[in-house]
């Protein structure tokens, strides 16, 4: 009797799509929704800093060594220091917004990545510009919030 109760409910469950319609989407084009948790936002939102799209750029190799330069000051500690590629976009006011990860050691060899994101002004002359490391994940920012301002610029 238990039997044929079990068979019957089953027959009226339906097991959906085979395939998932996230599958198919192109995952590049998905954006990470802002999220509100009563009235408290989880990442970005900043008072004061809009941040908007930019357009491609590519760091040059003296920007490029700036840019690793100031963000290795930031963790003085660190013994060995390595980055990831770093991507770049020119913002409308003229400065290069740019976001990364980096990795580090400590000194018993414990391996920490982060991501970072700032800005780097650029100046008439050659080797003078000025780089800002605007967020840090684990320092000044968590790690979703760099990636949500990264992803927001169009650097993610």
């Amino acid at each position: 009797m238990y039997v044929i109760a079990s068979c019957g409910v089953l027959a009226e469950c339906s097991f959906g799509p085979t395939t998932s319609d996230l599958a198919l989407r192109d995952l590049r084009r998905v954006a990470i929704p802002d999220i509100h948790l009563m009235g408290v936002p989880l990442y970005g939102e900043k008072p004061g800093v809009p941040l908007t799209p930019t357009t491609a750029y590519h760091l040059s190799s003296t920007e490029g060594y700036v840019v690793r330069r100031v963000v290795t000051r930031s963790f003085p500690d660190a013994d060995g220091i390595s980055f990831y590629p770093l991507r770049s976009g020119l913002a409308d006011d003229g400065t290069v917004a740019v976001c990364g990860m980096v990795s580090t050691r400590s000194g018993e060899g414990a391996a920490d990545d982060r991501l970072f994101r700032g800005d780097l002004v650029r100046q008439p002359e050659p080797g003078n510009q000025i780089f800002s490391v605007r967020q840090i994940s684990g320092a000044n920012a968590s790690t979703i919030e760099v990636f949500g301002d990264c992803q927001k610029q169009g650097l993610a």
